[in-house]
């Protein structure tokens, strides 16, 4: 039991300072970055690859303000030119973990039947049939 109140109150330290962190950032952002009217938002989706959209979507539905204050840091490191490449969903999930958020993410495993792709489950079905 002890071992959740402690996990409780690390996440809850963790997210402080992330919030603080953010603050800073988006201040100093504002000051610097005075003609760049795009949100943090905009400025992560610029740079995202292959599912990152995905990942992050789902990210804002099932945290969503802890997914705001992580968007708020990725968009002040591409701003500040720290972070400059592509950023796909795995990296993006990756990220997120790290944090200590879990994204949950819809899983389909497909194989090849007759030319086509089909779903694992269907091809099981039909087996079993």
């Amino acid at each position: 039991m002890s071992d959740d109140v402690e996990l409780n109150r690390l996440m809850e330290k963790k997210l402080a300072e992330m919030q603080r962190r953010a603050k800073e950032n988006t201040q100093e952002q504002s000051d610097s970055n005075k003609g760049d009217t795009r949100t943090p938002r905009e400025i992560l989706v610029s740079i995202l690859g292959y599912r990152g959209l995905e990942v992050l979507e789902n990210a804002e539905k099932q945290f969503p303000s802890q997914t705001a204050m992580v968007v708020s840091q990725l968009a002040a490191l591409i701003s500040s030119g720290e972070l400059k490449e592509t950023l796909d969903g795995g990296s993006l999930l990756y990220i997120f973990r790290i944090v200590g958020l879990s994204v949950r993410m819809d899983t389909r495993i497909s194989v090849e039947k007759d030319g086509k792709m089909v779903s694992l489950t269907d091809k099981l079905r039909g087996r079993a049939k």
